[in-house]
């Protein structure tokens, strides 16, 4: 019993202070996004974020998975397709992240050279579900 309790208390402390973001040496933040999909429904906690080129969004799924980051290249400023494509790592498709299925399975966005601007994202096995966000990328 007093380990479930350390444990709840662990992840509760988890939960408020994950979309905190955490300083790096050179100034760059790396910000935490939750997936959830529950009986509220499926989402990104928060779904909006502000953060500044050359940070980095790890986006965690917590529960409802899979799930996936999806941008539109009609949902980022112009001219930064190429560079976010390659900020993505493994992908499934054009600006389409891989998918995602255990809980606490993280998938991470480099922010690193990026146009300031808004970058608008979904998830695309919850697309029907209205399941979006978007970064705020503001330049240092």
């Amino acid at each position: 019993m007093k380990n479930s309790l350390r444990i709840a208390a662990f992840l509760a402390a988890t939960l408020l202070t994950s979309a905190l973001p955490l300083r790096g040496d050179h100034g760059a933040a790396t910000i935490v996004v939750r997936m959830i999909g529950d009986e509220k429904g499926y989402r990104f906690v928060p779904a909006s974020i502000t953060a500044h080129v050359g940070d980095v969004v790890r986006f965690v799924n917590v529960s409802g998975g899979p799930h996936n980051v999806a941008f539109r290249e009609d949902g980022i400023p112009a001219g930064a397709e190429a560079a976010l494509q390659k900020n993505m790592g493994q992908t499934i498709g054009p600006l389409s992240g891989a998918l995602i299925i255990e809980p606490n399975e993280s998938y991470t966005v480099s922010l690193a050279g990026l146009r300031a601007g808004t970058y608008k994202y979904y998830c695309v096995p919850h697309q029907a579900m209205n399941m979006s966000g978007r970064i705020r990328v503001r330049a240092r």
